[in-house]
């Protein structure tokens, strides 16, 4: 198995799915297929096999789904509560899973700001958001804990917006590294100050950016372009890969799953 630079998961074995044909690629390296490759060997699957079974084929699936064309809030909230309505094998799971759900979030509030789309982004970043209204705070069973204990997310939290939600069930979760949650933090801080900068100047969508970019010589434009976000996709896939590689071994390594997930 390999990640390409952006740090999905990759598989260089043969793929036949029909479902990968539309996923690029560089040559020879192709996309991981969950049926042929992303479950553990049938004589080293533990007593939760089906269910570990089931969550590689959630992360593949949330990989598959997740595309620019895809990510709103819309998407991101139906996941949530996708999420919270299944039993996940171990706890680790269940938080490296969210974290992925909160990159989208910031990955979809920065475009949003890119584009001076501002409303658009309060949704996510100031507005309360309803969803956690839905969720059933009270009910066990949202992981299996060790030895077959059952386990529960925190107490119930105050609705707010969408992102400071998801930071603060991650932070309190106790799952979650402080470098990952720091993170968190400052591209927020990022996202917050490119809002205001772009309102300074009167940007009220991309015709004035591409305008004034019109206006501007080479090295001025890069200047610009360079206090936008421009967020990529790198630490969504990063931490699919660190959730398959948890699955698989259950161990906490130093170079993937660890820059997540406390040992």
């Amino acid at each position: 198995m390999h990640s390409n630079s952006k740090g999905e998961i990759l598989n260089a074995g043969r793929v036949t799915s029909p479902r990968c044909r539309n996923v690029p690629h560089r040559p020879g390296v192709q996309a991981i297929d969950i049926s042929e490759t992303m479950l553990p060997a049938p004589g080293c699957r533990s007593a939760d096999g089906p269910l570990l079974n089931a969550w590689f084929e959630l992360n593949y699936r949330l990989q598959e789904e997740a595309s620019d064309t895809h990510i709103n809030k819309t998407f991101i909230e139906r996941w949530i509560v996708r999420l919270w309505n299944i039993v996940s094998p171990r706890p680790q799971c269940f938080w490296l899973f969210l974290a992925r759900m909160n990159e989208l979030a910031l990955l979809c509030a920065s475009k949003y700001v890119d584009c001076c789309e501002f409303a658009a982004a309060d949704e996510l970043l100031v507005h309360p958001n309803s969803i956690f209204l839905y969720i059933d705070w009270g009910r066990e069973a949202v992981f299996r804990g060790n030895e077959g204990k059952r386990g529960c997310i925190p107490a119930e939290i105050n609705p707010g917006p969408l992102m400071p939600c998801l930071y603060r069930l991650l932070m309190e979760s106790g799952y979650i590294t402080e470098d990952y949650l720091h993170s968190i933090a400052h591209r927020t801080y990022k996202i917050n100050r490119v809002a205001a900068m772009l309102k300074e100047l009167g940007m009220a969508g991309t015709e004035k950016i591409a305008v004034k970019l019109s206006c501007m010589n080479i090295d001025e434009r890069r200047d610009f372009q360079s206090r936008l976000c421009l967020f990529d996709r790198r630490t969504f896939n990063e931490i699919g890969r660190a959730l398959h590689l948890f699955m698989l071994s259950g161990r906490v390594d130093a170079e993937y799953v660890g820059k997540y997930l406390r040992g």
